[in-house]
């Protein structure tokens, strides 16, 4: 396949829309919320350093700076170019705002605050964030966690809201034939269930809801099952070999019988507070699959290899958008709820590392030592840069 095929365009273009508007939304929490406190905010990056492109306003107009690459230096004699936008009303601005060379994150650098930046200057100024209370700098560090969980939340409502749901129909009828990538044929479709059909026994038992019919199959993954079923009238028997699958849960992952049917299923509008339901009910549900997730990863029940990175996201992104962008929005939603969960997790360099450090400062009633912060900083950094270059690799491997 071409570079410049369709199929690549897709993929960029979803992955770019995609992981920008995250960004872009997570660091506007810090923004916000930090100037919300009385915070300065030096700069806003979308994009880690070095950084490309800035805009900045002043008393003279709006300057806008770009950032030539060290190997270029020598042929323009110089490190940056500037030049001036005039305006009518000119009006001084504090925050430089920058989209910045790597893509993978972006930042809001706040006055007086002791980051990774290896920047820890701090003068004792009432706008600088080591300055405020601790819960303005607990709020403000939690700004990014909480706009995602917002922005996640948000989306889930709109697409409820916007497309309605399908429900489920009472019944034992037959409404979908189910196939995954591993297995494109089920024992039910194999022994010739079809749609329409209904279930009327299983192991002898009779079933005329459809919970009772799943609860008999989900318990008996890996056995032999006997099944009676009609057919336009027609009474028809065969035994089936359960299939065993493993399914993440909010409790963990699980094993479950399938033999591959799904149940008739109604479209439903929803109102506004239903879909608001919904939507509160997804990102916590998917929020708790994370965490989930997560901790079977360090318990080891799920591998590494499993974890993907930025170019499995762009891969995915794509495959959305060539479903549809309602698909993107709603992928969307769920690496948002993923961003927060990770985020907030208590390691250096990480938004929740600073939230530990800050809790750490009150409990003790002081501050931390400058260059003790710094290191701590830098090494989660490095840890961070590194574990995003390890699983890049797997990605690439992948590919």
């Amino acid at each position: 396949m071409s570079f410049f095929s369709l199929g690549t365009l897709y993929t960029i273009a979803a992955a770019i829309f995609t992981l920008g508007i995250l960004i872009l939304i997570h660091e506007l929490g810090h923004f916000l919320i930090a100037r919300m406190v009385g915070i300065r905010v030096e700069r806003f990056s979308i994009g880690m350093p070095p950084r490309f492109i800035s805009i900045q306003n002043k008393v003279d107009g709006l300057w806008v700076k770009i950032f030539i690459p060290w190997f270029l230096q020598g042929l323009f004699n110089a490190e940056t170019v500037e030049f001036r936008i005039p305006r009518k009303h000119p009006q001084a601005g504090d925050t430089e705002y920058a989209l910045s060379w790597t893509p993978f994150g972006g930042y809001v650098k706040m006055s007086g605050m002791i980051d990774e930046s290896m920047d820890g200057e701090v003068q004792g100024k009432p706008w600088e964030f080591s300055s405020k209370k601790r819960w303005q700098q607990l709020l403000t560090i939690s700004g990014g966690v909480i706009m995602n969980a917002i922005l996640a939340f948000v989306i889930f409502t709109g697409i409820v809201f916007s497309t309605g749901m399908d429900e489920p129909v009472e019944g034992t009828y037959v409404g979908s034939m189910v196939s995954t990538e591993e297995r494109q044929v089920f024992p039910a479709e194999e022994a010739g269930i079809r749609e329409g059909d209904q279930i009327v026994s299983i192991n002898g038992q009779a079933v005329t809801e459809w919970e009772d019919l799943t609860a008999i199959v989900r318990n008996l993954p890996g056995k032999t099952i006997a099944v009676e079923w009609l057919s336009s009238g027609t009474r028809y028997a065969d035994s089936l070999l359960v299939v065993k699958e493993t399914v993440p849960t909010a409790e963990g992952n699980i094993d479950i019988g399938m033999i591959g049917i799904g149940r008739v299923l109604e479209h439903r509008d929803l109102g506004f507070s239903e879909s608001v339901k919904y939507g509160a009910r997804s990102t916590y549900m998917f929020g708790t699959l994370m965490a989930r997730g997560f901790w079977s990863m360090i318990t080891g029940e799920i591998s590494m290899d499993q974890v993907g990175g930025p170019v499995m996201i762009a891969q995915m992104a794509g495959e959305m958008a060539r479903r549809g962008w309602l698909d993107v929005f709603y992928f969307m939603a769920i690496i948002s709820v993923n961003l927060a969960f990770i985020n907030i997790l208590p390691i250096p360099g990480l938004d929740g590392g600073h939230f530990l450090i800050i809790s750490i400062e009150g409990i003790i009633r002081r501050p931390l030592p400058i260059k003790v912060k710094l290191i701590i900083q830098q090494v989660g950094m490095m840890f961070l840069l590194g574990l995003i270059l390890f699983i890049t690799i797997q990605d690439i491997a992948r590919l």
